[in-house]
């Protein structure tokens, strides 16, 4: 209950006073009609204003931000979960450059045999190439941003001319020990910045407690110390609005029943298998004997999974590989539980688009961290 003698009160009073002073004959003449006609027509259009515009006026419901940090405007379709397309975000995995500097994006040749294994910072990668190498082995490119925090980057291995293309394709810094002779021409001859440990050795460490030369190491911090050394701290713009990217939500997903993919590299210690676990609504990678984790026993995880068939043939007594990058081919998208059949295409020093097999449209990739398998054959692929 109000004071009487409250401030509250005292000014309702005197407000009623002033009303009734003005006198029973102006409300009943011209005047007072339109006063009250004035009063209506404001009443009517705060009204209107409220519910056309709906809840948002009224300051009930906060901007639905989703995972990426990107607000559900811009022609966003929360039936397919379609990021804007006129907001800027990474080509790489879609998350937000709204607020936030994208930094330079570095690529590392990464071991990937038995003995090599765990990697570290491997499950921090946020795009992931595994294809083979000479004498029936396999290797990684692993894409990581300046901006991360990781002390421990490797085993560190040599490069071949598909990393290097792969590589270009982000102008990103290309980190590797060596490479193949086929490899280091093209590369010199790209105009990529690299971090070569035969030559910048002060970029890296060799870890003695395991054997030579699987124990080259890099971290964050060396490799944005290279990039102050040499001049190199300018951005290199990783904006691709045409890229379509998806968000996932596991709550509301529902998820298809493809629950294992299967890529056989032609040996069982590099065979692959990819087992969907529906809690995150991503991929756990398996390897060898079992789950593939990384140093710190993080798993490892990707939200899409792409197999890439192309050309792959021996060009050598060493048994080094030539793989195709550009071009056309067959493909396979995997997310949510789904697979989609699908193309890629990669025209000159472009991104390699994979398309939707009937439409021709880019299928948009869920935010997140992607695997992409390069295989020969489609044989080699496998799910269920």
């Amino acid at each position: 209950m109000l004071d009487s003698e409250s401030k509250t009160v005292r000014r309702q009073a005197d407000a009623r006073r002033a009303v009734f002073a003005v006198g029973a004959g102006f409300w009943c003449g011209p005047a007072g009609w339109v006063l009250v006609l004035a009063m209506l027509a404001v009443g009517v259009a705060a009204i209107s204003f409220t519910y056309w515009s709906g809840d948002d006026a009224c300051g009930l419901v906060q901007p639905d931000l989703t995972a990426t940090g990107l607000s559900a405007v811009g022609g966003s379709s929360e039936a397919d979960g379609l990021l804007p397309s006129d907001l800027p975000r990474s080509a790489v995995d879609g998350l937000s450059l709204a607020d936030r500097d994208e930094g330079r994006l570095f690529t590392v040749v990464l071991d990937n045999i038995a003995v090599a294994r765990p990697a570290a910072s491997i499950a921090a990668a946020t795009l992931v190439w595994e294809a083979p190498v000479e004498g029936g082995i396999t290797r990684l490119l692993a894409l990581f941003r300046d901006s991360a925090d990781l002390r421990r980057i490797g085993p560190v291995r040599s490069v071949r001319p598909y990393f290097v293309d792969w590589t270009e394709e982000y102008g990103a810094v290309l980190t590797h020990v060596g490479g193949s002779p086929q490899a280091l021409s093209l590369l010199h001859g790209s105009g990529l910045f690299e971090l070569d440990e035969m030559r910048q050795g002060g970029y890296f460490w060799r870890d003695r407690s395991r054997s030579a030369p699987h124990n080259v190491y890099t971290s964050s911090d060396l490799l944005h110390e290279a990039l102050v050394d040499y001049g190199e701290m300018e951005d290199i713009a990783d904006l691709d609005i045409d890229r379509p990217f998806r968000t996932s939500n596991p709550d509301l997903v529902d998820f298809g029943d493809v629950v294992e993919i299967g890529v056989d590299f032609g040996s069982p210690d590099f065979d692959v298998t990819w087992v969907f676990d529906d809690g995150s609504g991503t991929y756990l990678r398996h390897q060898g004997a079992g789950r593939f984790l990384d140093e710190n026993q993080s798993v490892v995880a990707a939200n899409n999974v792409i197999v890439q068939v192309t050309d792959i043939s021996v060009i050598d007594s060493v048994g080094r590989r030539s793989i195709r990058t550009s071009g056309t081919g067959s493909a396979l998208l995997f997310q949510d539980g789904r697979v989609r059949e699908a193309s890629w295409s990669k025209e000159g020093d472009g991104r390699t688009r994979f398309l939707d097999g009937e439409s021709g449209d880019e299928l948009p990739l869920n935010v997140g961290t992607t695997w992409i398998e390069v295989v020969g054959e489609v044989e080699a692929v496998s799910y269920q």
